[in-house]
């Protein structure tokens, strides 16, 4: 069971991404995984309702880079 650790959230060009770092795996230690997803509003085939997509999903042996990778996601956004 992956157990959320950190996660945040940033705006690019009008779009608000999730950004969340985790543990992933049952073997120790455990490897990172980040994954990064937008909401959308889906309002085709009868279905209305906000849908989820991820664009990107990977996981870390290294702790220290998934970290160091986790944080410049999130100074990528838009300034506010």
């Amino acid at each position: 069971m992956a157990n959320i650790l950190n996660s945040g959230t940033v705006m690019k060009d009008g779009i608000k991404y999730g950004v969340s770092i985790k543990r992933t795996g049952n073997d120790m230690p455990q490897p990172a995984r980040i994954r990064v997803s937008y909401e959308y509003w889906d309002d085709t085939g009868g279905w209305r309702g906000w849908e989820s997509k991820c664009i990107y999903d990977r996981d870390f042996e290294d702790w220290d880079y998934a970290y160091a990778l986790f944080y410049k996601i999130l100074s990528r956004g838009d300034k506010q």
